[in-house]
């Protein structure tokens, strides 16, 4: 480490302090060897006229896609500040495997063993020796706030937290950092999160589609107005038809390269299921960029009762009762979890009740769920039908009450 470099330690893990920010920072995170992906930011970067020290990247420089030493250079030269991501952590330690604590044996475990050994082959010494030198945290004072960027969590890198999930983890991030503003990566979803009077901030990445069904990626804009910390989350399309290409022709997951065209990501085994709800539906965080990249039948379609787009927003029923709603998604995520019954099995299930109460956002949610989960369209239609029957049953079991009533009043 360069010795003229300031320290905060909490815990006994060292925070790089970058002292007072002032002006526009655009925050990013996960470019993951998307070479286009990292170009176009730039030279959105240069339009707005962010300076490279005011732009801030979460982690993980390096990844799936198919240019990571060209990628690492091209930021390099750029000047953009960084802190470490698992990959970077781990390609710095002569590692065999990424570091982003997927479940053995999943998709993306299966995955990550053939993009890790490319990337780590196709870096150069330099790039190597230069990732020795990424803090794993930095932190700032913004508009008088303490902010402290992470890349999962704080002592825990590879801690996939989401806006539904952790909610005692990120508590504890703002007290050991002593910080009031977090900004984190690693769960490749944008979001923004007030916990009390403390923010939580997810820019997204840009290396990847945020699982909307659109091939936009993710970045933020952290401004000072009239006194206070604002923040704004944008995005943007590239040549991702190139950045696909490049992976086919390297032989990395054609899945993860599909995914950069369609905006839909292979699997979900890292989401909660509120996030899980949100696949295929396009994000938007204000009513213009809804008009934006709405559809013409889903702009029709907005006009019914239930307008799809509302699923990403069943995580806003916190705003109005924080405790209860936040009680209620953790009991949510735990009801979903692994147990007697599989997951499959509860998906199953979900499904089913989902028709008996007829909510067409669970319907919309357990379908897509199930078909992640390999449920074949007649086992989706069997629990339709057991559904069904209960439903029916129900409603023909209380005639006895009509039958007993009736029978009582004529005698």
């Amino acid at each position: 480490m360069l010795p003229f470099r300031l320290y905060d330690t909490y815990m006994d893990k060292e925070i790089k302090h970058l002292g007072t920010k002032t002006g526009k920072l655009l925050l990013f995170g996960g470019v993951y060897s998307n070479l286009q992906a990292l170009e176009k930011l730039i030279s959105i970067a240069k339009d707005a006229g962010i300076a490279p020290e005011n732009c801030i990247s979460t982690g993980d420089i390096t990844g799936y896609c198919a240019q990571p030493e060209e990628t690492v250079q091209l930021f390099q030269k750029w000047g953009a500040l960084s802190i470490a991501g698992n990959v970077e952590l781990q390609l710095a330690n002569d590692s065999e495997d990424c570091g982003c604590d997927f479940k053995s044996g999943s998709r993306c475990d299966d995955f990550s063993k053939m993009w890790f050994p490319y990337t780590k082959g196709h870096l150069s010494q330099q790039s190597l020796e230069w990732m020795h030198e990424i803090p794993e945290y930095i932190s700032f004072d913004y508009g008088g706030k303490k902010v402290t960027v992470v890349h999962g969590n704080y002592g825990n890198t590879s801690e996939f937290i989401f806006k539904s999930n952790a909610t005692e983890s990120k508590e504890n991030c703002f007290k050991e950092t002593n910080s009031t503003i977090i900004i984190a990566g690693h769960c490749g979803l944008p979001f923004h999160q007030t916990l009390k009077e403390n923010v939580w901030l997810n820019p997204g990445v840009i290396g990847m589609p945020a699982n909307d069904g659109t091939p936009r990626v993710w970045y933020m804009i952290l401004d000072i107005i009239d006194g206070e910390v604002t923040y704004a989350h944008h995005s943007f399309e590239y040549d991702a038809e190139t950045a696909q290409k490049l992976m086919y022709k390297n032989h990395l997951p054609e899945a993860y390269g599909d995914t950069l065209t369609s905006g839909i990501w292979d699997n979900m085994e890292i989401l909660p299921e509120l996030e899980k709800m949100g696949q295929g539906i396009p994000i938007y965080f204000n009513q213009e960029q809804k008009d934006t990249i709405q559809t013409k039948t889903q702009k029709k379609m907005a006009n019914t009762y239930y307008d799809p787009a509302d699923l990403r927003k069943f995580g806003k029923i916190t705003e109005w009762s924080e405790e209860l709603g936040t009680k209620f998604f953790d009991y949510y995520g735990k009801v979903f979890e692994e147990g007697a019954l599989s997951a499959r099995e509860k998906s199953l299930i979900a499904l089913a009740v989902s028709h008996v109460v007829k909510c067409p956002y669970c319907i919309d949610a357990y379908t897509k769920d199930g078909l992640q989960k390999g449920i074949t369209k007649e086992e989706m239609m069997e629990a339709v039908h057991v559904g069904a029957a209960i439903e029916g049953g129900a409603t023909l079991v209380h005639g006895v009450q009509m039958m007993n009533k009736y029978n009582k009043l004529s005698m």
